[in-house]
């Protein structure tokens, strides 16, 4: 049996290699083992391949212990290999495990989860039970001929995108509505999409040293914002409410400045606070997701959690629902931007641009990017004298910074991996530290 939909691979190269998989691995490959003729039993990450199977791979890169190798041919299937249902998939990098059982990939990222935390009693929420139609945000590239779509797996090549099944039905209707413009666009320009209560912003950032849109070179200043403010009229009737272009650092934005996130897609309730940001800005990819994350970071916060410190608080996204039970919430985060966005979607918690030298809190919570935390916001969040809420996207850097908080005396109670982002490695953790 043959991979679906990859590149042909020379499988006469003296590379060839059998490999055992035995599950998924965290960055989007499968991991299995070497086997037969003169195999030594080195791990090897696979991509494409499934738990279980057998498959034959031609080696791409090799070190003293480990290897990683692409799919040439499966020699026997794994019951968990599904007919993924996108004909791009394999070709666009946008997910990676959509050729697996939607139940077996969550029960690898709760495994992955558990590796990293050397503990196996957390559990796993899966705010997108069928695990499509989930986004609400979405950012594309343009590529040669007008082509509007992802990146392809392991390369800069854009792949064309008609549609992603992904999408939530916002993000589906503004898509086709800009792909009837792909003309205009010059290469390598991304288009950041967020839906929001009101409707879809979009956010055009141009390459460098482009002048603007196709063929605008030879208008003047003057008309250049007449131009932008066709695009948004094209795109009106598929929900599009707002244009922001930023090319060269300067910035045009035309029609709704920002969108609220709190109602993305239309699923927000109407009580839910508002979250105000512009296209571009960081924000979870779904409002469902975001949802669950939230009540579960609120959850660990638990009712009165007297003063708390917020760490990487961008622009208030968890601010919202700690000024409620909270005594005093002072809000960081190093983004300048994000944090003016704070102090408007949030003004009654205390915003900082830097954590404070000595920290009076109760509880600390944090959601730092993709690295963890680093050596000032660590300074920080060791001196909370109750609790720590720990909000990451990566299991091993949180699996690292677990036990840097445990030098310090805070230990971890619990940790709850999210299926955020289904049909791709990605999980986000909510982890509880006490203070003994």
């Amino acid at each position: 049996m043959r991979p679906p939909r990859q590149s042909p691979i020379d499988s006469a190269s003296p590379e060839v290699i059998d490999v055992r998989v035995e599950g998924l691995a965290p960055g989007g490959d499968a991991i299995g083992r070497q086997e037969g003729g003169l195999a030594d039993g080195r791990a090897t990450f696979v991509a494409l391949a499934a738990p279980g199977e057998r498959v034959r791979a031609r080696v791409t890169r090799q070190k003293a212990r480990v290897a990683w190798a692409e799919l040439i041919e499966i020699l026997e299937p794994s019951a968990l290999r599904v007919e993924p249902p996108c004909p791009l998939f394999g070709r666009c990098g946008g997910c990676q495990w959509q050729h697996v059982d939607l139940g077996a990939q969550r029960a690898a990222k709760q495994a992955i989860v558990a590796r990293a935390l050397k503990r196996a009693d957390g559990a796993l929420a899966a705010p997108v039970p069928d695990g499509w139609g989930y986004r609400d945000r979405a950012q594309f590239i343009v590529g040669p001929a007008g082509v509007i779509g992802f990146r392809a797996r392991r390369s800069h090549d854009v792949v064309d995108v008609s549609r992603c099944l992904l999408l939530g039905p916002a993000l589906d209707a503004a898509l086709a509505a800009i792909r009837a413009s792909a003309p205009v666009f010059e290469v390598d320009t991304e288009i950041d999409l967020q839906a929001g209560r009101e409707g879809v912003h979009v956010a055009l950032r141009l390459p460098r040293g482009s002048g603007s849109l196709r063929g605008v070179a030879s208008k003047s200043t003057a008309e250049v914002p007449t131009l932008f403010s066709a695009l948004l009229d094209d795109w009106r009737g598929a929900g599009v409410v707002g244009l922001r272009v930023v090319a060269a650092g300067r910035e045009i934005a035309l029609g709704a400045v920002d969108v609220d996130i709190a109602g993305a897609g239309g699923a927000g309730s109407a009580d839910e606070a508002p979250l105000r940001i512009p296209a571009g800005a960081f924000a979870q990819v779904g409002h469902a997701g975001n949802r669950a994350l939230v009540d579960a970071v609120l959850r660990e916060v638990g009712s009165d959690p007297g003063a708390v410190l917020e760490l990487y608080a961008g622009s208030g996204n968890f601010t919202r629902g700690l000024v409620a039970r909270a005594s005093a919430v002072i809000a960081c985060d190093a983004d300048r931007a994000a944090v003016m966005r704070g102090r408007r979607n949030v003004p009654t918690a205390v915003w900082m641009a830097r954590p404070p030298g000595v920290v009076e809190a109760d509880t600390v919570v944090l959601d730092p990017p993709r690295d963890g935390l680093d050596a000032e916001n660590l300074r920080a969040v060791v001196q909370a004298r109750r609790r720590v809420v720990y909000v990451s996207c990566d299991p091993q850097t949180l699996g690292r910074d677990a036990n840097r908080l445990a030098q310090s005396g805070l230990t971890l109670q619990s940790a709850l991996a999210l299926d955020l982002m289904p049909h791709t490695f990605h999980v986000e953790v909510v982890a509880r530290f006490d203070r003994a």
